[in-house]
């Protein structure tokens, strides 16, 4: 079990990234996903000890079939952001 283990979902839509669902340690923010995204990415911010260094890291955890739409708005709006 690590000492830490939060992430924050975060929405491509037309308008940019938007902020999803985040889950910190003690407690979980549910937002619905916009209806209009095309991709969905989660932050990930794990701590596995008090000795070790933080693991940032982010995966895609939803993305629509429409890749043209996807590369257009990547384009735009570049990376998710962080957590930090």
């Amino acid at each position: 079990m690590s000492l830490s283990n939060e992430w924050t979902d975060w929405h491509l839509t037309p308008k940019g990234w938007e902020r999803g669902t985040e889950k910190e340690d003690f407690r979980t923010v549910e937002r619905e996903p916009p209806p209009d995204r095309v991709k969905t990415v989660r932050w990930h911010d794990r701590l596995s000890s008090s000795f070790s260094k933080p693991d940032r890291y982010h995966s895609e955890i939803w993305v629509s079939p429409d890749t043209a739409a996807i590369a257009t708005l990547v384009a735009k709006f570049g990376d998710p952001p962080s957590n930090l």
